[in-house]
This record gives structure tokens, C-alpha cells and sequence, in this order.
């Protein structure tokens, strides 16, 4: 999948996502299984790692943790954790997304599943 990072739209990136958070004002939590071609890995990491750096400096941004399987080295899982919906497509336009996604999608063996969760708070 060839890609330019001016045919990246960051709205059909956050689609997947904001269609399944059921309150946009609210905390939620996004789970990203990755699996990569095998032998990208590599490449991926030096790619992610100043990436993973700035997200996590994003407003809004509360948690941003990537887990790579033991078994399977091209397999990832993706924690995000998003203080609500206006904040996570902001994180979509960042530069250091937009010079990302070009370089990642030619990495990928299948579109990753996502996941969303809402927070809930049992206290109150």
C-alpha cells in the first residue's frame, strides 16, 4: 500500500473510532492490535519510538503504551487512553502523526482491529 502523507485523511483515520465512542465528552480507552509483515519490526519501532515520545506529550492524551507479543514479534497491541473525542482527532492532524501514517501503512499485513472503551467511573 503506497501512500503519500497528503493522501492521508485524518478523519477517515478517526472514523473507526469516534463511531464507537458512545459519549464524545467522556474518557475513553482505544485497544489496537497490529500485525506487521513479518520482518518490519524493526523499522517500525525506529519509526514509532519518537512518535510514541509526542504523543504522550499531546494534551488530552492520557496514556500511550505500545506491547509487543512474545511469541509472534510482528504482532503488537496498541493502549491509548484519550481524554475525549475533540482531543484524539486533534492527535490525528499532529505532524508527527501525518509524517507517520505513510511510513506505517506499507508496514502493515492487515488492517488493525480496534477496539473502543468507555471509561466508567463505579465510584460515584
Amino acid at each position: 500500500m503506497e501512500t503519500t502523507a497528503q493522501e492521508v485523511n485524518a478523519d477517515v483515520l478517526s472514523d473507526p473510532i469516534v463511531s464507537q465512542v458512545s459519549d464524545p465528552n467522556k474518557p475513553f480507552s482505544v485497544l489496537i492490535d497490529i500485525t506487521l509483515i513479518p520482518g518490519q519490526e524493526v523499522e517500525f519501532e525506529r519509526l514509532f519510538a519518537p512518535v510514541i515520545a509526542e504523543v504522550r506529550k499531546e494534551p488530552g492524551n492520557i496514556e500511550f503504551q505500545l506491547s509487543r507479543h512474545p511469541e509472534e514479534p510482528n504482532v503488537y497491541f496498541l493502549y491509548e487512553r484519550w481524554k475525549n473525542v475533540e482531543v484524539l482527532k486533534a492527535h490525528m492532524t499532529t505532524p508527527h502523526m501525518s509524517q507517520f501514517w505513510p511510513k506505517y501503512f506499507p508496514m502493515i499485513a492487515r488492517i488493525p482491529n480496534i477496539r473502543v472503551f468507555m471509561e466508567r467511573d463505579l465510584q460515584n
